[in-house]
């Protein structure tokens, strides 16, 4: 590689990871604060709350790892256009291929990283975290441990506690059982712990009370304990079936689905199909951005405005184009054929821009109505001025 293409690439590969880390972990802290209230209800360690939060970072780099390219290499062709380094490559004899050359290698790392998290890491620590949130929803001894809160642990069924200590040992405890037609049910007692034995779930109570109201005579029974174990594993449902989404399973598990899959064969079968062609194209991103972008900033700029016009310019051409694809993928719900248009469009935008670039074609639209616009706001800004005088 030429010295000047490696200077390049290398810059633009350093701050890649850079700005892909600043956004990730932008989003991942919003995406954090809604698993937050879901792990704390259920009365989970900090340690569970990372662990569910952090499972869905290959999906966020994913998704990200081309925005953050696409940022890198903005910043770092506009940098050399500001110290005019481009002019100086460009008086030297470096044609535009020259220039290109660096960013279509830190395109194919990109590529390669997105390709890793759209086909195997990212839709695989989805999985996880849905059997982690069924799991955590499902937990009814966790449910319990939770005080200061009445939580309905089944229909008809609540418990409170006022504390619960270091050992494990609650203490206030009330459990009001409503899911009798019959009866009425409220447990009080002074502590309380959850016992696991022989594969049965068992909440042990001592130095108590059972109130049972009769229905329809309203009679009421109290009758004091020292210890009495109320059995919860009929509240547990026993092995938790998980039922994931299109986007939780692997590339592999689209292409071949097991025969026994329900929600394969629940009629989702375009769903899966709209997913794998989402997968297979993503990767062929990173090229086109790379492509598009280098045609708005890749060029010399003499003049600020023009810089930051092909900056705006270069960034609503990429938002464009990942909308024109989504929407082809949106389009395929009612059209399954549609699926393979997010193909030809990146194949056409693609090709398009690199002929541009090989025939040393520009775009200057943007420049035109950047200017447009500055010459527009002086001429609005001028009876102002004169009125003020």
């Amino acid at each position: 590689m030429p010295l000047i293409s490696w200077y390049t690439a290398k810059r633009i590969l350093t701050l890649f990871p850079a700005g892909l880390l600043v956004l990730t972990g932008i989003i991942w802290s919003t995406q954090a604060l809604q698993r937050l209230d879901l792990v704390t209800a259920k009365g989970q360690a900090f340690l569970a709350f990372f662990e569910l939060t952090g499972l869905a970072v290959p999906y966020l780099v994913t998704l990200l790892a081309p925005i953050a390219f696409v940022i890198a290499m903005v910043v770092v062709y506009d940098t050399m256009n500001r110290d005019s380094e481009l002019v100086v490559i460009g008086a030297a004899g470096a044609g535009r291929m020259r220039l290109l050359f660096p960013a279509m290698v830190a395109a194919t790392v990109c590529a390669l990283l997105v390709a890793a998290g759209a086909f195997y890491l990212g839709p695989l620590g989805l999985a996880k975290a849905r059997v982690m949130i069924t799991e955590i929803r499902a937990d009814v001894v966790s449910s319990i441990v939770q005080p200061g809160r009445f939580i309905e642990i089944d229909d008809g069924m609540t418990v409170h506690i006022r504390d619960r200590l270091a050992d494990g040992t609650l203490t206030g405890l009330v459990l009001d059982d409503r899911r009798s037609a019959s009866s009425d049910v409220t447990y009080l007692a002074e502590t309380g712990r959850v016992v696991e034995t022989d594969g049965n779930v068992l909440l042990v109570m001592t130095n108590g009370s059972v109130q049972r109201m009769e229905r329809p005579s309203d009679e009421l029974t109290v009758v004091a304990f020292d210890a009495y174990a109320f059995d919860l594993s009929a509240l547990n449902s026993g092995p938790v079936q998980t039922t994931f989404r299109p986007s939780e399973r692997t590339l592999f598990e689209l292409l071949a689905p097991a025969t026994e899959d329900d929600t394969y064969r629940a009629g989702r079968e375009p769903q899966f199909a709209i997913e794998v062609h989402d997968r297979l194209s993503q990767p062929l991103a990173p090229f086109v951005y790379a492509l598009v972008v280098f045609l708005f900033v890749g060029d010399p700029r003499m003049h600020r405005q023009g810089r930051m016009a092909g900056i705006i310019a270069a960034g609503i051409a990429v938002a464009a184009i990942r909308a024109s694809v989504y929407g082809t993928l949106l389009a395929a719900e009612q059209t399954p054929a549609m699926a393979y248009m997010s193909y030809v469009l990146l194949a056409v935008i693609g090709a398009a821009a690199f002929l541009m670039i090989l025939s040393d074609r520009q775009i200057t639209f943007h420049e035109r109505w950047a200017h447009a616009l500055v010459s527009l706001a002086g001429r609005l800004a001028k009876p102002r001025e004169g009125a003020a005088a």
